[in-house]
């Protein structure tokens, strides 16, 4: 009778795990076929919107004249990216090709058909390469010209990049995926044929579930619906999974075989009854050690919980949970100050991290050895370890942190090197009752003014810092605001032209009317701007501001000059910049010579191959490159021997105190040769007073532009300029 009972229990037991894996290996197997397709819609996406990339960049060739270069630009992208083959047909019949083949033209003419009537295209199943004879999938996008199709650029997808997607897995089974038509015919798979029907090999199958079959199957695909389906073929029990992808109607199978269900319910249905004899001849044992086990327990949770493992010392937690008492202890008159050690990583990764390790034992050692009655300090993390200090005035706890940094420079020196161990401090003066993680955060700011000073990185916190802080995060909050509400305006200053005297040019100038706080200056939000990204958006809403007025002055009948623009080092990366800027341009019908692009030395020496490439791109779109500051950075030279610009404009520190300075003035004279000789004009920024302008006139410089000629003005008080000029 008991045998019976035990029987009875494993086959429950054995029947209940079953059900229970069989439910959790369908979730795997739904979990990993939406996946797999999933994966195959981006991989079809990412090759869309990569053909899109080379069609707009195919664009710039337009109108294709030079085969033999349009041809070359065609195989350097079949080679960058993942096509096996580009071609382009133009509306007319030209047939351009990355490799020399002969398609049919009447393959090529249905590309073109269907591709205008789309927009885009992809073949409705593989078709053979007329090259090597391999399988390959067409996909094909417009070519445009003036917003009117040109032609269509089209790529062959080898088949081999799906196998890694068509390859499905879960919990240790091995199974495959299809791509399936509706029809049901196989677009793409190894397990199954190409171009065999689905429906013909599931009509020999025995489904497990009475209500489903292979016309169940086809509603599910009718609906546009997804399902998972168990069946029997040949002796094996799988799963199919079905689910509809974002490209050509098309379906995903996917197939996996129930083996390790069924094995992993007899391996389970054992080992539980395995377990539970086991778990109850060590029950007592358990209970005995108990005791002994919680003792020893609670003296390593205290240790985990507030020791530092590395140097034995308090760690943040324990700094944290008796901060109070420990300030209390002091009588409220304490610092709280955090230090750490300057590029303590240069040491770990030329010494390796036992002899980093060591350094920071060390520095524990000395700060043990500093510690009086009452004070405290921990590790926080890394090379970073707070103190909670006794503090009598500024004065005193200067020279004392001075003391404790010299002390570690000479006892924590890398053994066997020469490299010092520099600390920076930063320290927060206790005179609020205000909570814990607050102090911490004044005394981060001030670490991190410490470390941008020279000499004695000490560095206490001050309120300045704070309201530094609360200021950008205002100007962040009112930014999108502003420039919604037209708070930003372009202002423009004159450039003077030393030959004739007359205006030559303008540079443009933002300016932000921040409501009764008046005018915001540029140095306090530009910064800003660079560090969010939202300069790029102010950028494009100056140039449309500029190229506006540009538009305007020629309807009025006004003469236009052209206008120069700033622009950010953010756009040097940005591959939408130069098409963005044109179509802009375009928009208000602006000759694209009237726009100069400024970049600032600084920014093109950060970026000297990304500079080239945007340099070229505008001057083929027809605008002119000017650089900004010349001679502010170190590599000025470099920059000109490797860059073609259309203008310089010399930095406005070259002009300070030049008149006492007969070396600044050989160097003035020098460069703008240097550059003339280039056939670069010269522009002299920040001209001021007459002597200055004489000078400069006489070494060749040909446009000036500063107060001495105009200060920046507001749109009006421009167009009366231009005015007068045209009298």
């Amino acid at each position: 009778m008991g045998a019976l009972i035990i029987a009875a229990g494993v086959t429950w037991y054995w029947q209940y795990v079953g059900g229970i894996l069989e439910r959790d290996f369908k979730n795997h197997i739904k979990a990993a076929a939406v996946e797999s397709a999933d994966d195959f819609n981006r991989l079809m996406l990412a090759d869309l919107q990569t053909l899109r990339s080379v069609a707009f960049a195919a664009e710039d060739f337009y109108p294709w004249k030079d085969s033999e270069q349009f041809e070359h630009f065609l195989q350097v992208q079949t080679q960058h990216n993942a096509f096996k083959f580009l071609g382009v047909v133009t509306l007319d019949g030209r047939l351009f090709m990355s490799r020399q083949t002969t398609l049919a033209p009447a393959f090529t003419a249905g590309i073109l058909t269907q591709t205008l009537e789309k927009g885009n295209y992809l073949s409705s199943g593989p078709i053979q390469d007329p090259l090597d004879k391999d399988k390959v999938l067409v996909e094909a996008v417009l070519l445009k010209r003036d917003d009117k199709p040109a032609g269509v650029l089209f790529a062959f997808l080898p088949l081999e990049r799906f196998d890694p997607i068509l390859s499905l897995a879960a919990l240790g089974e091995k199974g495959f995926s299809l791509i399936v038509r509706r029809d049901g015919t196989v677009v793409l798979g190894k397990a199954v044929p190409q171009g065999s029907n689905i429906f013909s090999l599931l009509a020999r199958a025995r489904f497990t579930r009475g209500n489903t079959s292979v016309s169940f199957i086809q509603n599910v695909i009718k609906n546009g619906s997804e399902a998972l389906v168990d069946y029997r073929l040949e002796g094996v029990h799988r799963f199919l999974h079905l689910i509809e992808l974002n490209v050509n109607g098309w379906y995903m199978f996917s197939v996996l075989p129930t083996a390790f269900v069924e094995q992993q319910a007899r391996r389970l249905a054992w080992t539980s009854l395995g377990l539970v004899a086991f778990i109850l001849l060590v029950f007592f044992a358990l209970i005995c050690c108990l005791f002994r086990v919680r003792s020893t327990s609670n003296r390593r949770l205290f240790t985990t919980a507030f020791v530092d493992p590395l140097t034995g010392a308090d760690n943040f937690n324990c700094m944290y949970e008796q901060f109070a008492d420990r300030l209390a202890g002091l009588n409220g008159k304490a610092a709280l100050v955090i230090f750490d050690i300057a590029k303590f990583k240069i040491i770990n990764d030329l010494y390796g991290y036992e002899r980093g390790n060591r350094v920071l034992q060390r520095v524990a050692d000395v700060l043990r050895e500093n510690m009086r009655q009452g004070e405290s300090f921990c590790r926080s993390t890394a090379d970073n370890f707070i103190m909670l200090l006794s503090y009598e005035g500024r004065r005193q706890f200067r020279a004392r942190l001075i003391l404790l940094a010299s002390q570690i420079r000479r006892d924590c020196t890398v053994t066997g090197s020469c490299l010092m161990v520099d600390s920076a401090f930063g320290v927060y003066e206790i005179t609020e009752n205000i909570p814990f993680y607050i102090m911490l955060d004044r005394t981060h700011l001030a670490l991190e003014n410490a470390k941008k000073i020279s000499g004695e990185k000490i560095q206490f916190y001050d309120e300045a810092d704070l309201r530094r802080i609360v200021t950008e995060k205002q100007i962040e909050n009112s930014m999108e605001e502003a420039l919604e509400r037209g708070d930003f305006s372009v202002y423009l200053q004159p450039k003077c032209d030393f030959k004739t005297g007359r205006m030559a040019g303008a540079e443009a100038l933002v300016r932000w009317k921040k409501g009764d706080a008046g005018l915001v200056r540029p140095d306090d939000f530009i910064p800003i701007f660079e560090k969010n990204g939202f300069i790029l958006r102010l950028d494009m809403f100056i140039l449309e501001q500029v190229v506006s007025l540009l538009s305007r002055w020629k309807s009025c009948g006004l003469k236009p000059v052209p206008v120069a623009v700033n622009f950010s080092r953010l756009h040097l990366n940005d591959s939408r910049y130069i098409p963005q800027m044109t179509c802009l341009v375009d928009k208000y019908g602006v000759a694209h010579n009237l726009i100069e692009v400024e970049l600032t030395e600084n920014v093109i020496l950060n970026n000297l191959e990304c500079a080239q490439n945007v340099i070229r791109g505008l001057h083929r779109k027809g605008f002119s490159v000017a650089m900004d500051d010349f001679g502010s950075g170190y590599s000025s030279l470099n920059v000109l021997k490797n860059l073609q610009f259309d203008g310089i404009k010399l930095d406005k520190e070259f002009l300070g105190g030049f008149d006492e300075n007969e070396n600044a003035k050989k160097v003035i004279e020098g460069a703008v040769r240097m550059i003339k000789s280039l056939g670069v004009k010269v522009i002299a920024e920040g001209v001021e007073t007459r002597e200055q302008a004489d000078f400069l006139r006489r070494t060749g410089c040909d446009v000036a532009q500063g107060y001495l000629f105009s200060k920046p003005v507001d749109v009006e008080a421009f167009e009366e300029l231009l005015r007068k000029m045209d009298e």
